[in-house]
């Protein structure tokens, strides 16, 4: 276990109850003597550590004799509580459209039923929430399945723990344009990239092919605006942001590529390799289909968001 991600407190139980939560049911618990090297701690600190979880009703062990001590019953929920007992740093990307509130206001009411204090940064661009789990400067952070899947290949330390499926980060990217007749890129144009954005650039780079014109560098949540002002020719951006926000007027066509736009369109959680205590929380306790169902009544108009 990383000493990185242990809360301050330095309290025994929050070891054990990190280390716990990667059990299950039926499981070999650790002896005494093996928690008691692992933390450096005396033996009766280990015993009473274990004791009061005991009580709490985390555990239910029984003794096999010289077999040891098997898990009879866990809750994992219990558990969460002394693991995760501090503030809980995420990260995800601007919530601009109502997909993206839905999911801020799932995910903060998944924390509330465990009793685990979030507080969720909105960083843009998928580079810079990826480049944060990486150097632990946050426990997890949303982004696109794609985004993740590629930062995993070349050589991230990252784990992907949770998948929300497809459509659920958004609908689908188009390409706009700010001639009401245009509909593919021509040399010459003025066309927005956004570098911190992975999914952005490389549906961008794959746009422009063989065509020469002049990438213009911005935020993606600029490019409706810079189209409108006439600073550039075309860009690609979040369909959901122009149907939010009622962008009738835009003239934009749907991007040939499916089968990246499903992985692009897709919302993952990812956590640092090395952060067990929170990939157990997301793959034990976290209910993926509470948070779907809560974004789903945000972008229906159904539920206010919060977050």
């Amino acid at each position: 276990m990383s000493n990185k991600f242990l809360t301050k407190k330095g309290v025994i139980i929050n070891f054990l109850a990190s280390d716990l939560l990667q059990l299950k049911k039926g499981d070999k618990m650790p002896s005494i003597s093996e928690y008691q090297l692992a933390y450096d701690v005396a033996r009766g600190t280990v015993q009473n550590a274990l004791n009061y979880l005991k009580t709490e009703g985390a555990i239910v062990v029984k003794s096999h004799g010289h077999l040891g001590t098997f898990i009879e019953e866990i809750n994992y929920a219990i558990l969460q509580e002394y693991a995760l007992s501090e503030a809980i740093l995420g990260t995800m990307t601007l919530p601009y459209s109502r997909l993206y509130e839905g999911l801020a206001t799932g995910i903060y009411e998944e924390f509330k039923e465990y009793n685990i204090k979030l507080n969720l940064a909105y960083i843009r661009g998928s580079k810079e929430r990826i480049r944060s789990i990486s150097m632990k400067t946050y426990r997890f952070a949303v982004v696109s399945k794609f985004a993740a899947e590629r930062a995993i290949k070349q050589g991230d330390s990252l784990e992907i723990v949770v998948d929300f499926g497809e459509k659920t980060y958004l609908s689908e990217h188009v390409l706009l344009f700010s001639n009401i007749d245009k509909n593919e890129i021509e040399n010459g144009m003025r066309v927005a990239i956004d570098y911190s954005s992975l999914d952005q650039q490389m549906l961008t780079k794959e746009s422009i092919k063989d065509k020469e014109v002049k990438l213009i560098e911005m935020p993606g949540h600029q490019i409706i605006h810079s189209l409108k002002e006439g600073q550039i020719d075309a860009g690609i951006w979040n369909f959901d942001e122009i149907r939010d926000k009622n962008h009738d007027d835009l003239n934009y066509v749907t991007l040939a590529n499916k089968e990246l736009g499903q992985s692009m369109g897709t919302s993952v959680i990812v956590c640092h390799k090395e952060d067990s205590s929170m990939q157990a929380f997301f793959t034990k306790s976290f209910n993926r289909e509470r948070v779907l169902s809560v974004q789903s009544q945000v972008k229906a108009g159904k539920l206010i968001p919060k977050y």
